[in-house]
């Protein structure tokens, strides 16, 4: 210890008058941001709010096969647990963030191959919005890759069964977008460039350029996107997507339309997915709902080595179908559900699915 004494003193020593008066001004402006730095703090964070809650899912599910070489399975299990935490951090700035605990590496093909996830693989997203005015927001962090269509739009805890470009899309990426929303609240507009879906390496100059539009013109609302995904470095698959809902009193009918196309294609509408769901509220407790769909990709060969649809690949023609019932307990507020349906589909191996289960959501904090 006084062996670094004496080499402070010696290093001070070593100092002429002009560093040392030079050296005491750098630490007087160094002081002095230090004091101000709490009042700049305050000022900028007079109000901060959080939100944080969790959500799950556990269900009972009966596969029963369709010819006599199959057997009956069943199981329960828990479907999803998520966290999710959101809030403002001052007027101008605020976050988002969602993680699925129950994810695993293997959930679909596409996870399975990315090696550039590392543990950011189960956070579906994380990032910060920058509202520049009434008009515009700037964010950035991971963000859901912006496909339009209902079922795309649903949060994976509130899908019973879904279509094949649903189940094996990979929907979040690191990116950054800027979005502008009317006067009227009514619309918003939003564009985004991301790392592409496809990419699977740090470092693999691949990305992905997406618009989007919600709209809400009340019995009648859209989530509509053209998305432009590079599988190649100036190699693109096109999405254009059409989603559609309808209102008509107690009924609702969601309506997707979306077709893929390489621009190696000779066929333009030989790779697409059609999606109908029809929403009836008998009352504020419970609903009613029947939904099928239809993904087709003509638009290669099969046999073909190279596929430009990674999602629905070639020669898919893939039909499901189902039916089910939503209840929640609650008179306050949709928090509990229970839930019963029963689907199917085209499959080669074809089970009748039979489900029942539970979900809630648990609200921890809310901080204003």
């Amino acid at each position: 210890m006084v062996g670094l004494f004496r080499y402070i003193v010696l290093s001070l020593h070593a100092f002429n008058k002009e560093e040392f008066r030079e050296m005491n001004k750098l630490l007087a402006i160094f002081l002095f941001a230090l004091s101000i730095l709490p009042s700049i703090a305050i000022s900028q964070d007079v109000h901060p709010k959080v939100r944080l809650k969790f959500d799950t899912r556990f269900d009972f599910e009966t596969w029963i096969p369709t010819n006599k070489d199959s057997n009956t399975v069943s199981s329960l299990n828990g479907k999803y647990f998520n966290i999710i935490i959101d809030g403002e951090i001052n007027e101008k700035f605020s976050y988002n963030y969602r993680q699925r605990f129950s994810m695993n590496a293997v959930d679909n093909f596409q996870m399975a191959g990315k090696e550039n996830m590392n543990n950011f693989h189960s956070i579906d997203w994380a990032y910060l919005n920058y509202k520049i005015d009434d008009a515009f927001t700037l964010s950035a962090g991971k963000q859901v890759v912006m496909i339009g269509g209902w079922e795309y739009d649903y949060a994976p805890i509130d899908q019973y069964f879904w279509s094949n470009f649903w189940n094996n899309v990979y929907c979040y990426e690191i990116g950054a977008m800027i979005n502008y929303t009317s006067p009227n609240k009514n619309h918003n507009l939003g564009f985004q460039i991301s790392n592409s879906p496809f990419s699977t390496k740090n470092l693999s100059s691949l990305y992905s350029y997406n618009m989007i539009w919600y709209g809400n013109m009340d019995w009648f609302k859209t989530i509509y996107s053209v998305n432009m995904v590079e599988y190649e470095k100036g190699h693109f698959i096109n999405y254009i997507v059409l989603g559609n809902k309808f209102n008509v009193g107690k009924f609702s009918f969601e309506l997707d339309l979306m077709n893929r196309a390489s621009s190696k294609q000779s066929n333009f509408f030989a790779d697409y997915t059609i999606i109908g769901n029809g929403i009836y509220n008998i009352n504020k407790k419970l609903r009613i709902f029947t939904k099928a769909g239809y993904d087709q990709n003509k638009a290669q060969n099969p046999q073909d080595l190279f596929a430009y649809d990674r999602y629905v690949v070639p020669g898919t023609e893939y039909l499901f179908y189902g039916v089910g019932i939503e209840y929640f307990p609650l008179k306050e507020n949709k928090d509990v559900r229970l839930h019963a349906f029963w689907a199917s589909n085209n499959a080669d191996v074809k089970y009748n699915t039979f489900n029942i289960g539970l979900s809630w959501k648990m609200k921890v904090l809310e901080r204003k």
